[in-house]
């Protein structure tokens, strides 16, 4: 199930590290297309191995720090799929 796994990751104590790339750089890495316009360096958020994105927001130093995971509810709508979610 979806949330064992998830909830396995976070119980894996990852810590969360940030840096800052060019918009260059970035570009050949991940999907800009929800970043605000007119950034020169984008700051990218590092999960342990397991994971990294670009981030404008406030992170926890570790996920140990996220609690449990639980799936509220699921929509699939043209190719979409959106999931609700809580942290306990």
């Amino acid at each position: 199930m979806i949330e064992n796994k998830i909830n396995e990751i976070i119980n894996s104590n990852l810590e969360l590290n940030d840096e800052f790339i060019t918009l260059e750089e970035a570009q050949t890495k991940f999907d800009l297309k929800r970043v605000p316009e007119g950034q020169g360096k984008i700051r990218i958020v590092r999960i342990g191995d397991y994971d990294a994105t670009t981030c404008i927001g406030q992170h926890v130093k570790n996920t140990s720090e996220i609690g449990k995971f639980k799936i509220i509810s699921s929509h699939y709508d043209q190719g979409v799929l959106r999931i609700r979610y809580k942290l306990q």
